[in-house]
């Protein structure tokens, strides 16, 4: 089985069965299509986790976004005498207003609750930097999903030809009759 590099994982290619009756050779169809059916099962596996990988990104690509839009806006008026009025948000739909005038500097969360300090223009082109990572990864995640997706099918493909030259070679055996009529 070869190995596909897609992205930044390494997925084993399913390889389509082209001629069937000579893949069979010496082997036992139970044992083939429990093989496929267990490359079939870890593909799923991996198509789950990158599906949930594809859910995070697109739950942080909004965040990011408006602190970068919030940090740009405070960047445009930081040299404004009057201020700025900014709703912000305490809890989940519970939001406040304040005037903050001469900002400098924001506190971002980094995760694993580390919030840091960081002036206006370093926030910019950090949440710049996570905007552009982010975007960069969803899109690596969606071409890595379209060809495990593309192996799954190829392996449900293998299984149905495998199991149907098993029915016709059991007919052409007699080990599998017509109906009766």
């Amino acid at each position: 089985m070869a190995d596909e590099e897609q992205g930044q994982i390494v997925v084993a290619r399913a390889e389509f069965i082209d001629d069937v009756a000579k893949f069979m050779e010496g082997q036992l169809v139970d044992t083939v299509i429990d093989g496929l059916n267990e490359q079939h099962r870890k593909f799923k596996m991996v198509d789950s986790q990158f599906i949930q990988r594809k859910a995070r990104l697109m739950t942080k690509l909004p965040e990011i976004q408006k602190a970068l839009d919030i940090v740009t806006a405070l960047l445009a008026k930081s040299g404004s005498p009057d201020g700025v009025v900014i709703d912000y948000e305490l809890a989940e739909s519970v939001y406040a207003k304040t005037k903050v005038s001469n900002v400098r500097s924001v506190n971002l969360w980094l995760g694993a609750d580390v919030m840091v300090e960081y002036s206006l223009e370093e926030a910019k082109e950090l949440l710049g930097e996570n905007l552009r990572n982010c975007k960069v990864n969803l899109s690596t995640v969606e071409a890595d999903l379209e060809v495990i997706k593309d192996n799954m099918t190829t392996l449900e493909v293998s299984i149905s030809r495998v199991w149907n030259y098993d029915v016709e070679r059991r007919r052409a055996g007699g080990a599998i009759t017509a109906k009766p009529e």
